[in-house]
């Protein structure tokens, strides 16, 4: 699939919204969309997401979890219009409000301390009241509560990240001693993934997704499925992607803290994060924007982590 023509993208707003759309500019957010910025006449701003056809559920479950992340007060942005139909485009498009801020990646080497530390406060705020969501069918990411997609097990989740990250590498990629620390610590620590329980957290909340604005989070801005399993999970994601990107990733960890307790949740923590840049690293089906090229500063840097990350994990107190 195509980026969508701006021209394309103005029409549908136009039709959608019911007011003119002067502009429409795409930006790199995401991996799994098209994103743009559209202008309105009223002087508004809106966000664009288009997808395939076969991701039309995604859309879907946006919609439905922004209202139930609202209803607990999580800030999440609200849905202006939803054609899933493909009659505004070929494709399915939904149209949100634009929420004040950016991606904390983008902003995260500039910020203070004391900035970082009501960013941390603000995501445990966020991470509790998330918590007040029931707990899941089973595990992974879910479109709904009635979505059956989910897994028996948390451990199960893990091992379909891991294989799908790993089946997308080139063989020779796949005989590097991270690829094989990782298989044998997910299946070392498969009594302790078992005993976590099937709890809401936002799967995509990440170093990505979490918008920053004067040193506060302003919106959590995908939403298209939540996870149910260890919370501790989308900030090894977290830690990785800032890690990749910038010196340290301590924000990330402060959050971090309370879900360390115990002697293997540290190793657990850098198994999610050696996941993380494996996945980061691997092409994917789902993408319409491929991964880093490989001889750019962000792959080299994750390929220094997934070592790093993997070792740690494998390494036993």
């Amino acid at each position: 699939m195509k980026p969508p023509a701006e021209q394309a993208v103005l029409r549908a707003a136009s039709r959608c919204l019911n007011q003119e759309a002067l502009t429409a500019n795409r930006i790199p957010m995401g991996r799994s969309h098209f994103v743009f910025t559209v202008q309105l006449v009223s002087g508004e701003r809106v966000i664009a997401r288009i997808t395939r056809h076969d991701r039309a559920e995604c859309f879907a479950g946006f919609a439905y979890w922004r209202r139930q992340l609202a209803r607990v007060g999580v800030p999440v942005p609200r849905v202006l219009h939803m054609d899933l139909s493909g009659t505004a485009l070929p494709w399915p498009i939904m149209f949100l409000e634009q929420a004040p801020g950016t991606d904390l990646c983008n902003v995260y080497v500039g910020l203070t301390a004391a900035e970082k530390r009501s960013i941390a406060d603000d995501l445990l705020d966020i991470q509790h009241r998330t918590r007040g969501l029931p707990p899941g069918p089973g595990y992974g990411g879910i479109a709904s509560y009635g979505d059956l997609r989910c897994h028996p097990r948390w451990s199960d989740v893990l091992w379909e990240y891991f294989t799908g990250a790993v089946d997308q590498l080139a063989p020779l990629q796949r005989e590097a001693p991270a690829i094989g620390q990782i298989r044998r610590t997910i299946h070392e620590l498969h009594p302790e993934f078992d005993g976590i329980a099937p709890l809401p957290y936002l799967i995509d909340a990440t170093h990505q997704n979490v918008l920053v604005e004067d040193g506060r989070v302003t919106a959590i801005v995908d939403l298209d499925e939540v996870g149910f399993g260890d919370s501790l999970y989308p900030l090894g994601v977290a830690r990785a992607g800032l890690l990749a990107r910038g010196p340290e990733a301590d924000c990330i960890e402060q959050v971090a803290v309370p879900l360390c307790v115990g002697p293997n949740r540290r190793r657990v923590f850098d198994l999610y994060s050696a996941i993380a840049c494996l996945k980061m690293l691997a092409p994917s089906p789902l993408s319409v924007a491929g991964p880093p090229s490989a001889g750019s500063q962000i792959a080299v840097r994750l390929r220094s982590l997934l070592d790093g990350f993997a070792a740690a994990a494998a390494h036993k107190e």
